[in-house]
């Protein structure tokens, strides 16, 4: 996996993976704050299209495919981020089952 792949996949985690499934979230808000950091962080705005492509669709998707498979409340609560993982179609052994 690339690294930039892997700075959005931890991003998303920390950002969206513990939102509950009913809280109401702007995808742009959060393409802008991932855009910020992802500059501090040193990932160039051309690589991170090349990778992941439009970064407002890629948190599109990984929202509603979270959303799609959300379990109740109290499991939400436990913050797993496996809704992500397997949004992001992440092909990594350490992430794996």
């Amino acid at each position: 996996m690339s690294a930039t792949k892997e700075f959005f996949e931890t991003w998303l985690q920390e950002n969206v993976g513990d939102l509950p499934a009913e809280s109401e979230v702007s995808v742009a808000v959060l393409a802008q704050q991932f855009e910020q950091d992802a500059d501090a962080a040193g990932y160039g705005h051309e690589v991170r299209e090349d990778e992941i492509g439009d970064i407002e669709e890629a948190i599109a998707e990984a929202l509603s495919k979270a959303r799609a498979g959300a379990e109740p409340q109290a499991a939400a609560e436990e913050s797993d981020p496996a809704p992500v993982m397997e949004a992001l179609e992440v092909d990594d052994p350490k992430s794996g089952p």
